[in-house]
């Protein structure tokens, strides 16, 4: 019974590591025009995508209201260039989300990442 244990214990570690860090977005509203209705994204940076990901859907929210968004090729540095997608522009100062669904071929979320930043000042939100 133990062996059966540690065996099923360490192909658990090996289908699921538990050291794999998730993945990060990072951007920045330096430079941004707000206020318009085709909105450029900022550069926005993706870590720790996984490998299987093909394609990249990217949305930019304020609370509840989606502004768009857009699916995008993976980029193989991690780097999407601003101007890349376009969405409705941050107007009012306030707190504007940007969120990463890396998915794979066949359209299945493989990771998520989100991240928070105050438009236009862009310090990030609290517990980011």
């Amino acid at each position: 019974m133990r062996v059966a244990v540690a065996v099923f214990a360490s192909l658990l570690a090996v289908s699921h590591p538990a050291s794999a860090d998730p993945m990060t977005l990072d951007f920045s509203w330096h430079g941004a025009q707000g206020c318009v209705t085709l909105f450029p994204n900022p550069e926005i940076r993706l870590r720790n995508v996984p490998a299987d990901a093909t394609l990249m859907s990217l949305t930019l929210a304020q609370g509840t209201r989606e502004m768009g968004g857009q699916d995008v090729p993976v980029p193989a540095n991690g780097i999407l260039p601003s101007g890349r997608i376009r969405t409705f522009g941050p107007c009012k100062p306030g707190l504007y989300e940007w969120t990463a669904l890396a998915k794979s071929s066949t359209g299945q979320v493989l990771s998520e990442a989100h991240q928070e930043r105050f438009y236009p000042a862009g310090e990030p939100a609290m517990g980011q």
